[in-house]
């Protein structure tokens, strides 16, 4: 006696891709400091850091965090065979004003023994830019899915199966050259710095049961 006969499905992967503005810049800071000998390597990379803070701190809430992200003391022989000491510490700024991260780099890039770089661009890990690409690749994915099924003469008839097949991009993006433009005014100089945008890429496999597909098209 036959099995019933297996249900006509079709599988489809549903992508999205978006165009966002960044919701945070980030912006690292290096303090490297040299001495005779450790303790005044130390010493002098405390006051440096010190004046980091600072700064930091006159910037009020252009700054949502500030992190350690790493400290270092080494010896370090320069040119003539003479060596010194090395301390340093990594700081990360999160910065949620993006049009005061230029200000900022500045403010920083100002201080003796100070190495700052960026700013990167990047969402927050909860943005609503993440869930819009999701449910993009979802409409995606019906799209398809009816069209292969009306392609056989058939209809949807169920969902089967969903399958997140992951959210990528929005991560950090280092601005560019080109983005970055200097302005020196009798202020002092100013950074005008253009948001790089940030793609989101959204991607979801589906499985739909269909009905009989007209036998019709295989004739054709």
């Amino acid at each position: 006696m036959a099995g019933p006969a297996p249900i006509p499905q079709v599988i489809v992967r549903g992508e999205a891709v978006l165009t966002v503005e960044p919701e945070l810049a980030v912006v690292e800071v290096t303090v490297r400091a040299r001495g005779r000998d450790r303790g005044t390597a130390l010493q002098r990379c405390s006051a440096r850091q010190a004046e980091v803070n600072e700064a930091v701190i006159s910037a009020g809430d252009a700054v949502e965090s500030a992190e350690t992200a790493g400290a270092a003391v080494y010896p370090e022989t320069e040119d003539g065979g003479m060596t010194v000491s090395v301390a340093t510490v990594h700081t990360r700024l999160t910065v949620p004003r993006l049009d005061a991260a230029g200000d900022l780099v500045v403010a920083l890039g100002r201080l003796d023994d100070v190495e700052v770089s960026g700013p990167g661009w990047r969402l927050r890990e909860d943005s609503p830019a993440i869930e819009q690409a999701r449910l993009a690749a979802v409409r995606d994915a019906v799209h398809r899915a009816r069209q292969y099924a009306a392609a056989f003469g058939a209809e949807l008839t169920a969902l089967l199966e969903v399958r997140d097949a992951g959210i990528s991009g929005g991560g950090l993006q280092v601005a560019g050259a080109l983005a970055t433009m200097a302005r020196f005014e009798s202020s002092g100089p100013h950074l005008d710095l253009a948001p790089a945008r940030q793609e989101v890429h959204g991607a979801v496999e589906v499985r739909f049961a269909i009905s009989e597909p007209d036998r019709e098209v295989f004739r054709a």
